[in-house]
């Protein structure tokens, strides 16, 4: 073998392994769940995942020098997929309580919310006060399996319940009569009824009726991850990068302050 072959032959072994050191700089993957239900932290538009937390998980990769997975779940099979280890943590427009912490740690919460309703535009005269929905005389849905059930079974207990496996589910029912009130989080209250192009049938009501924190989910005992997503929120918060990018998908003001301990 002639020294110019030879040659070429460490040239491109070389190349071989500088490439194989930098693809391993970005070899971690994390694998993030999302259920896309919830717009506009995540939904799904002509087959694609968007929203406030595909900004976030996409961001994300980018500060911990790691490449995303985003795998779609039903909203009830996120944190079992997280108990399974198919995934490492959820971001999904997830309120922190004191059940789910018992399933997994949280981060930092990145946002307050809490539950309003939406009723028929034609009903605001007579239903747009929260004492007529505390009144508990109407019939009251909610999406499963979400804070807002926790909401309505347990402080309208004598309400006519019905509860939906979507909250597009719950948005035909109201509009077709089936139900007076329909509660969800507030990001899905405000995106259906405060950005362009709106259905002028239904009306929110912008008055909270719990008080509650967004923030994303690991895995109990996976600490380290966790500080990761603190610090990248904090770093967020410095550069302004969380208020963009919740303003981007949310039309109204949205304030954090820190939960009590």
């Amino acid at each position: 073998m002639n020294k110019w072959v030879l040659g070429v032959m460490f040239g491109v072994m070389a190349l071989i392994f500088v490439g194989c050191a930098s693809f391993g700089s970005f070899g971690r993957v994390i694998n993030v769940g999302m259920a896309t239900n919830y717009p506009p932290l995540a939904f799904d538009k002509g087959g694609q995942v968007q929203g406030v937390e595909v900004d976030f998980a996409n961001a994300l990769g980018e500060f911990l020098n790691a490449s995303v997975n985003i795998k779609t779940y039903s909203w009830q099979a996120l944190l079992e997929a997280l108990d399974a280890g198919e995934i490492d943590v959820v971001m999904s427009g997830v309120s922190i309580t004191d059940k789910r912490k018992e399933r997994a740690l949280f981060s930092d919460p990145y946002m307050e919310i809490g539950q309003m309703a939406i009723i028929r535009t034609e009903d605001a005269g007579r239903l747009a006060s929260k004492s007529a929905l505390l009144s508990e005389a109407y019939r009251v849905g909610y999406s499963l399996n979400t804070t807002g059930q926790h909401f309505v079974t347990s402080k309208l207990k004598n309400a006519k319940q019905i509860g939906f496996a979507t909250s597009t589910d719950g948005i035909e029912a109201l509009i077709n009569n089936k139900i007076d009130y329909f509660v969800h989080d507030a990001p899905t209250v405000w995106h259906l009824t405060s950005s362009y192009p709106t259905d002028d049938r239904i009306f929110g009501l912008y008055t909270p009726l719990t008080d509650e924190y967004l923030a994303w989910a690991v895995k109990t005992g996976n600490v380290e991850l966790q500080q990761e997503l603190n610090t990248a929120l904090e770093s967020w918060k410095a550069t302004g990068f969380l208020k963009s990018t919740l303003s981007k998908w949310i039309p109204v003001s949205v304030v954090l302050s820190e939960p009590e301990a």
